[in-house]
């Protein structure tokens, strides 16, 4: 296979949500079995979101915006204006904590800035799999399908700190320091990728080659994590230096942190990257201080006041209602989905399964809840792209809205109950709004549903040893297809049976395999789609329902934001403030 140097690409990206969000309260064992796919859907939803909920238009909510197209194969940029200058202080807040600086460990806000310390090998965009932002790895090939060899970059210089490490260049005895740590400690938030995955990793001179146990679709995404950010090795031998600060090869240095108010980090003098357009060394901006401000409407005061330079309002009408400022229109890679629980007559039968997805208006939802700003979800979500099977497709072919026909199926069965668990008491995702919604037009389908609502703890708790009939439940950030597609393979996403389990269908395993282990982009795009139709074929149990947009405004004063590429955006480092 080709090597692949700057500026091209070679796979496609994942993330996600679950039991990082109640770590504390269940047990190490299930918070790490969900974590594995909740690697970054914590800090990804907090910092990319954080809205509790309201309703938006599809209108465009952008009306000082000037957003300069990158294609398919680069970022979008919000804002833009040239020629650039430096210096500056961009001031921003976030309703969450910091969190520890440890890059494998970390789950709260401190995470989005562990791309902005520390060094990625590479971070392939989720939603433009044809961008791929080469950072510490100069270039990569795959000499076969469990087989990668980084290049790694000369002079990417550790920043100035007083945490003990030399200012030298980060090399592949670091790289290989990181994914010993993350395969072999269960802790860490990549240990299930890294210890199922990674064989071995071998240093030679400039080289860094990974060997995988068995060939993996998603690899590239996943080593994209920021969670597999790489800090100097001294750091991982003497893990309580980072706790509450940070230094590695990235843009900035963690300055000074006050765990529940502050966060300064200042530009690495040392950094290796120099803007294209410029020349300049970056980054443009000399500080980012990041404030601890937990009222949303003490956010909004302080942006329009130009106290802090960016916001994440709650809707599109929010958004509007700023006025003349950029605004960041993009996809939520999260959902609400129904799961059926197949052990559980009579859910083992697929006329009971199919009378629940024709009663299903998904239409409904976006309208209701959203305002029009949301799309409705086949098994893969729409965020994903090329992944998804076409609205048209679904609405015509795989998921039809037919209360008619589930009325027939459930006449066929003698009735039809669903007894219903779902977590009360929480807005996540505006969870509390489809609930209403969902019962109606269960009700609409001639399926009576009996509701079951539970503490958070007690559901997420209920969910993993699978103790339900149905669920309505809140699903992490995918961005890939790999858990989506899992969740309807025999064992379930994680192959132990816990959460939910597919059909015991073997062509339904089969085809899901064949999407998760085909490396070709172009085949594997085939590859999940079909998967979803053989699944559609048999009935599936678990029905995703939408997922909406979400909105990040920016003063006047940034400049060149990256947008379109998903969380691959925080490696990036060009945006320069005016006044």
């Amino acid at each position: 296979m080709s090597p692949v140097r700057e500026g091209l690409s070679a796979v496609a990206g994942e993330e996600t949500f679950w039991a990082r969000y109640t770590r504390a309260r269940i047990s190490r064992r299930r918070a790490l079995q969900a974590g594995s796919i909740a690697a970054t859907g914590a800090a990804a939803y907090a910092l990319a979101g954080c809205s509790d909920g309201g309703s938006s238009s599809t209108e465009d909510p952008r009306p000082g915006s000037t957003v300069a197209s990158g294609g398919a194969d680069r970022p979008d940029l919000l804002n833009s204006a040239h020629p650039a200058r430096a210096g500056g202080t961009y001031v921003t807040a976030n309703s969450a904590t910091f969190g520890t600086f440890d890059p494998h460990i970390g789950i709260a806000t401190a995470s989005a800035y562990f791309p902005r310390v520390y060094n990625l090998l590479l971070s392939q965009s989720p939603t433009r799999p044809e961008f791929t932002y080469l950072d510490l790895a100069e270039a990569f090939e795959t000499p076969d399908e469990q087989t990668y060899v980084f290049t790694i970059r000369p002079g990417v210089r550790v920043a100035p700190n007083d945490l003990g490490v030399e200012e030298r260049d980060i090399d592949g005895e670091d790289v290989r320091a990181t994914l010993e740590r993350i395969k072999t400690d269960s802790l860490t938030n990549q240990y299930s990728f890294a210890s199922k995955y990674v064989e071995s990793v071998t240093v030679d001179g400039a080289s860094v080659t990974l060997k995988l146990t068995e060939p993996y679709a998603w690899f590239i995404p996943r080593i994209s994590s920021y969670y597999n950010t790489i800090p100097p090795r001294e750091l991982l031998a003497d893990l309580s230096k980072i706790n509450g600060a940070g230094a590695g090869g990235g843009p900035y240095r963690v300055f000074s942190v006050s765990e529940n108010d502050r966060a300064i980090f200042q530009r690495n003098p040392n950094y290796y990257r120099r803007d294209d357009a410029t020349g300049e060394q970056l980054p443009f901006i000399d500080e980012l201080d990041v404030r601890v401000i937990f009222e949303r409407n003490t956010q909004r005061t302080a942006f329009v006041d130009d106290q802090i330079q960016q916001y994440w309002p709650g809707d599109g009408r929010e958004a509007r209602s700023l006025g003349d400022v950029p605004i960041a229109r993009d996809p939520v890679f999260s959902y609400i989905s129904f799961c059926m629980n197949v052990d559980k007559p009579p859910f083992n039968d697929p006329r009971a399964r199919r009378a629940v997805s024709r009663a299903l208006n998904r239409q409904q939802f976006v309208d209701n809840i959203y305002a029009g700003d949301a799309q409705p979800n086949g098994l893969v979500h729409w965020p994903l792209g090329a992944y998804a099977l076409p609205p048209d497709d679904l609405a015509a072919t795989y998921q039809p809205y037919d209360p008619a026909d589930a009325r027939a199926l459930v006449d066929a069965l003698g009735g039809l109950k669903l007894p219903m668990i779902y977590p009360s008491e929480t807005t996540i995702w505006e969870h509390d709004k489809h609930f209403p919604i969902f019962v109606e037009q269960m009700r609409g389908g001639g399926i009576e549903v009996e509701a079951q609502p539970l503490a958070f703890v007690t559901w997420i708790s209920t969910f993993f040893d699978r103790q339900y009939d149905t669920n309505l439940a809140l699903n992490q950030i995918y961005e890939t297809p790999e858990l989506p597609l899992l969740m309807h393979e025999t064992n379930g996403p994680f192959g132990d049976g816990t959460y939910l389990i597919g059909l015991g269908d073997a062509e339904v395993d089969a085809a899901v395999a064949k999407a998760n282990t085909t490396p070709d982009l172009d085949e594997r795009i085939e590859a999940v789609l079909e998967a979803q139709r053989v699944i559609y074929s048999k009935d599936p149990a678990c029905l995703p329902l939408v997922s909406p947009y979400q909105y990040i405004a920016y003063s006047r004063r940034l400049k060149n934001i990256p947008t379109g590429i998903g969380t691959t955006q925080w490696s990036l480092s060009t945006m320069w403030l005016d006044g």
